[in-house]
């Protein structure tokens, strides 16, 4: 899965199709995102670029959306460093967080496992003060970007919030999961 969003994710940004612009319901204050739907604050990283991305579906189907990237340069003539996917499904209320957010990261684990000379690690369970979140980390050399990791928070509606982090190392991948420390929600989702 997350080759197929990097791979939709990069023609879209590319090809400026119709469908892949819309008018996204977040906004951006200097290096702050706000999302009121699923009340998330975020205040990323300065040296990052970012760009609402509005309603670009990835599987085809409309019911995940990219709200926001974060680009290594402006005017998207860097990387892609960080992306965040909100999968509007509402799961069951029989099933926990943790077990959506697992089954979640549980696609994006099998999709990488045909990937020659992968490193996968994870997942890992990991608390911040107004969420808590799975981790899975990939990393292969023969591709860029080299590291990656796969963000899977479940919201309390039950839907998913995934954020891929890529990075060239580790030590530059860890520093912007942790920059996700800086990521809050309000009352509505805890």
């Amino acid at each position: 899965m997350i080759r197929k969003f990097a791979i939709f994710l990069l023609a879209c940004l590319s090809s400026w199709s119709p469908e892949c612009l819309g008018q996204g319901k977040g906004s951006i204050n200097g290096n702050v995102f706000r999302e009121p739907t699923l009340g998330l604050t975020y205040e990323f990283p300065e040296k990052l670029s970012p760009e609402l991305e509005g309603k670009s579906p990835i599987r085809g189907d409309e019911r995940e959306h990219v709200i926001l990237t974060l680009w290594e340069a402006p005017q998207h003539s860097g990387a892609l460093r960080i992306a965040f996917l909100y999968d509007t499904k509402q799961r069951s209320s029989d099933r926990t967080r943790d077990t959506i957010s697992l089954a979640y990261i549980g696609e994006v684990k099998a999709s990488w496992m045909g990937v020659k000379n992968i490193n996968i690690v994870g997942p890992a369970k990991y608390s911040q003060p107004s969420y808590d979140y799975w981790r899975l980390d990939m990393s292969a050399p023969d591709q860029a970007p080299r590291y990656n990791s796969m963000i899977v928070i479940t919201l309390s509606d039950r839907r998913v919030l995934a954020i891929r982090a890529a990075a060239p190392s580790q030590s530059e991948l860890d520093n912007e999961v942790d920059s996700l420390a800086h990521m809050r929600f309000d009352q509505s989702q805890k």
